[in-house]
């Protein structure tokens, strides 16, 4: 799968849907940011709730924040 590089606006603006519509909203492109984390080399307990449906939505939130400003 050939993807494009993810950017600091791409972030801000998956960010501002996450805080609007909620991360159930937008589970295609926060597979996409779970992805990208663990090419990059971001690992730890952060990418895995994210990736996890199961998890409190707070706590995905929370991991997206972490996990966006190790990648921006």
């Amino acid at each position: 799968m050939l993807m494009r590089a993810i950017n600091s606006l791409d972030l801000e603006r998956l960010a501002h849907c996450i805080a609007e519509d909620g991360i159930e909203s937008v589970e295609d492109a926060v597979g996409s940011v779970v992805w990208r984390a663990r090419v990059a080399g971001v690992c730890g307990p952060a990418v895995d709730v994210l990736g996890d449906t199961s998890q409190p939505p707070v706590a995905r939130q929370r991991a997206f924040g972490r996990i966006a400003s190790r990648l921006a």
